[in-house]
């Protein structure tokens, strides 16, 4: 069993590939929606999501500084 993926548009309830050249003549499939979040965690700020994920990290200020030197090396 081989699987494709292939980006769609939806326009008012009908799905139309992008690649249409890219469909099998006859098949069967799954679609999956993505959906742009709306959610409060889309409305942070920069600063607000990186101190709301080293709160989750549970990253005290020494290991903050230690972790922030580990990116800041990475990108270089």
């Amino acid at each position: 069993m081989s699987y494709l993926t292939l980006e769609v548009e939806i326009d008012h309830g009908k799905v139309v590939t992008k690649e249409p050249s890219k469909l099998p003549e006859k098949a069967s499939g799954l679609l999956t929606i993505f959906q742009p979040d709306t959610s409060e965690t889309s409305k942070l700020t920069p600063l607000q999501a990186l101190d709301a994920l080293q709160k989750y990290l549970r990253l005290d200020a020494a290991h903050t500084a230690e972790w922030m030197t580990t990116v800041r090396e990475a990108r270089r």
